[in-house]
């Protein structure tokens, strides 16, 4: 069956955001039901839940980091697939084990599994794409994924009301459904099963590097604001139970107002261009980060982290598209490209929930609001600093 190149395109646009959205919406319910179910069940306080959420996560940069120089051999649906069916019976063994040391195992199995489906498909849809049109795709991915996580929040939150092993099964069935979507679109679409691993992909046009330097600050700015993002999916849902006292539903309803405001961010970051190749507005948003935290450490009702949260959905948006816009564009290797750019918000979010879940189990939660705010300001203190010194050199 022939089907024209722009039609190829624009089908696996579709396949590509489609599972983005329903990977992430699984991953995001998965993660946030994670924290119902080892209270409850393992019977774990605040700081032990951050470091047992944050082995999926470590694994995830870990084994990012040792298959970077393998994957690029390989088919981006071929590991798509393989890491689609893995996280699926990890998740089983997670939600079917009653021992401890079983379901650490299996969130090391689920991270490492994780690590073959975000730069693959981040490498496969920005390929060969730059300016505009790189801007248009990946504002597109930011939207599905995002939108999955907002909408992820609220569902959980119903899911854990009935019982917590629910969304773990809910999202088994999941990972199946885009494994189906991946399979079916590449058996049916020629052009969709003929993309080649990025290596042939290089060798084939031989392409020139034309990074921008400015990728350095975005990804410390995404270290900054993924730690935000943990403390408010990890920790501030502990703080909602204990303190404000509310239920799991009307958490996953404030978490979706930070998922809606950050997915019509993206739609609009997505047809705007002034804050391509500039960096004022990435240190501008790292500082409002920062400002944000400290005056949210006064907040105690439910109104003012409604609003505290619609900021940071926007802000979390800016520094997300500095991030993958920055480290994409100009680049040959795309996929390694993208593992940095994994690797880092993983390491904000281990940041967010170890140290965020031990501050908050010894003092409270405006300390981890406290310790954030000010550890962004020193790391936009550190980047200023150096920013300056590269101009006066360059003078």
């Amino acid at each position: 069956m022939y089907v024209s190149q722009k039609k190829t395109d624009t089908i696996q646009f579709w396949v590509l955001n489609i599972s983005s959205f329903i990977a992430q919406l699984t991953i995001a319910m998965v993660n946030l039901a994670l924290v119902y179910h080892l209270r409850k069940v393992f019977s774990l306080g605040a700081d032990k839940i951050g470091i047992a959420a944050s082995i999926s996560t470590a694994t995830y940069a870990i084994f990012c980091l040792i298959s970077a120089r393998f994957t690029v051999h390989f088919r981006p649906r071929h590991l798509v697939q393989l890491s689609l069916a893995g996280m699926a019976a990890s998740v089983f063994i997670f939600v079917d084990t009653r021992s401890l040391s079983v379901a650490y195992a299996s969130l090391v199995g689920y991270g490492a599994f994780m690590s073959l489906l975000w730069p693959q498909i981040e490498a496969w849809f920005s390929r060969g794409k730059e300016g505009a049109q790189l801007n248009h795709v990946a504002n597109a991915f930011n939207f599905s994924w995002s939108f999955g996580v907002g909408v992820s929040s609220y569902i959980a939150g119903l899911l854990v009301e009935v019982n917590t092993s629910l969304p773990f099964y809910v999202g088994i069935g999941l990972f199946g459904l885009v494994f189906v979507i991946i399979y079916l679109a590449s058996a049916l679409v020629p052009g969709i099963r003929a993309v080649q691993s990025e290596h042939a992909d290089n060798e084939e046009h031989a392409r020139v590097d034309e990074s921008t330097p400015l990728r350095f600050y975005a990804w410390t700015g995404i270290v900054s604001l993924y730690s935000g993002m943990s403390i408010i999916l990890t920790i501030f849902p502990l703080f909602a139970q204990d303190v404000l006292k509310i239920s799991e539903s009307q958490t996953g309803l404030l978490l979706l107002i930070r998922g809606v405001a950050t997915c019509v961010s993206f739609l609009v970051l997505g047809k705007l261009d002034f804050w391509h190749f500039k960096r004022r507005y990435i240190f501008i948003v790292q500082f409002l980060f920062a400002v944000s935290c400290l005056i949210a450490m006064g907040f105690s009702s439910i109104f003012p982290f409604a609003m505290f949260f619609l900021l940071f959905g926007i802000l979390f948006a800016f520094a997300y598209d500095q991030s993958m816009f920055h480290g994409a564009s100009g680049s040959v290797n795309r996929s390694q490209r993208m593992i940095i750019h994994e690797v880092l918000l993983t390491v904000g979010t281990i940041l967010g929930a170890i140290l965020g879940g031990n501050i908050y189990e010894k003092l409270s939660f405006a300390s981890v609001l406290q310790v954030a705010g000010v550890g962004a300001l020193v790391l936009l203190g550190i980047q200023l600093c150096v920013a300056f010194f590269l101009e006066k050199r360059l003078r």
